[in-house]
């Protein structure tokens, strides 16, 4: 089986060698024409010809059509130079070989073929162009007689026809121009001018109102409607007008009737005589002031979105239907953090989003391709690799024809909103879980307050004192978020009711910060024993003192309260809710021990903890 090289593959860019050149480098032997050396005398005299053309030729030899051609014929193929050459006929001009294949296989049959102005449609740059060709098939014949190949000598006429019809185009509407002429110049609202023939003389002008009237021939006509700086290029454009006789058109400034600038869009065609010759120019000039103004306030209206897109910080993209990239706004570039937006160009935008937002990102495309505006949130890396959380709005952008032929997405870096999102959740649950802490603790104080309670007026007046206690360690808890507190802190808040005196009442030990468990349970403590020492104990009279200390050894947390000075202490009968709460409750909370002793000289109690339970040394 032969294989050819493909349409269009990369043949490592080859410079601007010459067909001769090409010929000499190309593998002939993978082709149906074999080794160039064992080619028919007949096949290498067409060649050598066609090579040695200056004028636009190719070749299609043997039955597979092998295409071959010259340098003028280089051009004409455009992007599938040069891979073109030695490939069938079909492979080379696949848009229009349903076309020529029934004159090729005619020629080979014989025939011979000449076309002018032949139109094709052609894709050889990969898109589709009108021109136009004039080509003759010959066919070329062995030393037998037999028809082998055939020659095609062609030429691009695409400007030739292009022109004449623009110039059939002029004719046909000066004709009808002049047929409607009578009725126009009444009722057209534009202007109406006629010019000698050599354009010095403006002979008449119907200003209608927004250009001033002429009535009498004017020679300075110029001075009169254009500014001095416009002059030159209406000057040119007439000369060009009058020396072909062709017409005249030109969009340009003129001095309006009230004396201020308009725009106006002139065109004047030659009037002739019998003999051909110009008598006079008749020409229209319609009032385009505010076209041109529009034009002007649009391409301001252009700059200005363009400053907008540039200064916003939202990620401003423009993707196809296949969701690829195909534009980034300059402020898009700076959040994603992208130098180089070519490198990312046409790449398929839901790549960029990670898990759930991948998902929602294709599902916005699909979503957009069908009309349907939406949006989603997701995680996506910018191009420097940092993770940012963005809110995303994707549009579909309309056609003509209503129907999505676009696609809009608009991504706004809210990061920090995320976070701050995040972070009110996790406070939201840690104030739940200790508003249920603190609940517990009134609930349990309250409780076994009011079951010790003489009366209800002493179990009152405990309850606000406890919970008063309770209050001023939260005070300190809120200064650091509820999570910890300094000793100083807290011993301070809570002995301070019962400082009456200075000096009575002291307390030392290195800076220690709690958990908000341990705080409050020190506190209230704190508050018991320093209530109790003022009922019955060393604050009872003038001379008792308080004496508090704490420390940490070999890694345990040590607390003490010593009263001296005060009465002679006597163990009580039975052990009250305090007792409990000192000894057992706000122990647990050092996951330590505490022990309340009733020394006859005064009332000691020590409390002793791990620092495991959260005590640490500042």
């Amino acid at each position: 089986m032969t294989v050819h090289a493909k349409l269009g593959a990369d043949v490592g860019r080859i410079g601007p060698l010459r067909m001769a050149d090409l010929f000499l480098r190309h593998d002939w032997a993978s082709t149906p024409l074999g080794r160039r050396e064992a080619w028919p005398v007949v096949l290498r005299t067409t060649v050598d010809l066609m090579l040695a053309s200056l004028h636009p030729m190719c070749v299609m030899w043997g039955p597979s059509r092998i295409f071959l051609y010259n340098d003028g014929y280089a051009d004409i193929l455009g992007a599938r130079h040069p891979s073109a050459l030695g490939l069938p006929g079909e492979d080379v001009w696949p848009e229009l070989w349903d076309e020529i294949a029934p004159l090729v296989d005619r020629t080979f049959g014989g025939e011979s073929f000449a076309f002018r102005d032949q139109p094709l449609t052609m894709t050889r740059n990969g898109f589709e162009e009108q021109v136009w060709y004039d080509f003759a098939y010959s066919p070329v014949r062995d030393e037998r007689g037999a028809v082998v190949g055939l020659l095609n000598v062609t030429s691009d006429c695409t400007a030739r026809v292009v022109s004449q019809r623009e110039r059939d185009a002029a004719i046909e509407r000066l004709r009808a121009g002049e047929e409607r002429l009578a009725a126009l110049v009444e009722a057209s609202s534009d202007s109406l001018y006629s010019m000698s023939p050599d354009w010095q003389e403006m002979r008449t002008l119907q200003g209608r109102g927004f250009i001033a009237d002429t009535d009498a021939p004017s020679v300075r006509w110029m001075d009169e409607y254009l500014f001095p700086e416009d002059q030159g290029e209406v000057r040119a454009e007439i000369a060009a007008a009058v020396g072909k006789s062709e017409p005249f058109q030109l969009e340009h400034r003129v001095r309006l009737a009230d004396g201020g600038a308009g725009w106006i869009f002139s065109r004047a065609v030659p009037v002739r005589d019998k003999e051909g010759g110009v008598t006079e120019w008749f020409g229209m000039a319609a009032d385009v002031t505010e076209r041109h103004r529009a034009v002007e306030q649009l391409r301001e209206s252009e700059s200005f979105m363009r400053g907008v897109l540039a200064a916003s910080n939202d990620c401003i993209k423009v993707l196809d239907l296949d969701a690829k990239l195909a534009f980034m706004s300059e402020g898009g570039k700076r959040v994603m953090e992208v130098s180089d937006f070519n490198a990312i160009a046409g790449c398929p935008w839901p790549n960029f989003w990670e898990g759930e937002g991948n998902l929602a990102a294709k599902e916005a495309i699909a979503a957009a391709q069908a009309g349907v505006a939406s949006g989603f949130q997701g995680y996506a890396d910018t191009m420097k690799g940092n993770r940012r959380y963005w809110d995303v709005q994707v549009s579909p952008i309309l056609g003509c024809d209503g129907r999505p032929e676009r696609i809009l997405s608009i991504s706004r870096d809210v990061t920090d909103l995320k976070a701050a999102e995040e972070a009110r959740a996790v406070l939201t649950q840690e104030l739940a879980h200790r508003m249920k802490n603190s609940l517990a603790m009134v609930q349990a104080i309250v409780t076994q307050t009011l079951r010790q309670a003489k009366t209800m007026e002493e179990g009152r007046a405990a309850v606000g004192q406890r919970l008063s206690a309770l209050g001023r360690a939260q005070d300190i808890l809120t200064r650091s978020n509820f999570t910890e507190a300094d000793i100083h802190d807290v011993v301070s808040a809570a002995i301070e009711p019962h400082r009456v005196a200075e000096q009575r009442i002291t307390w030392s030990g290195p800076h220690l910060i709690l958990t908000s468990q341990q705080a409050l349970g020190l506190s209230l403590a704190t508050h018991e024993l320093a209530t109790n020492a003022a009922k019955y104990g060393a604050l009872s009279n003038e001379t008792g003192r308080v004496a508090m200390s704490w420390r940490v050894e070999d890694g345990t947390f040590a607390f003490d309260w010593v009263e001296t000075g005060g009465p002679p202490v006597t163990p009580p009968a039975g052990r009250g809710f305090g007792s409990k709460l000192i000894e057992r409750i706000v122990a647990s909370y050092f996951e330590g021990e505490g022990c309340l002793d009733f020394d006859p000289a005064g009332i000691r109690f020590r409390l002793t903890g791990v620092p495991g339970g959260g005590v640490v040394e500042a």
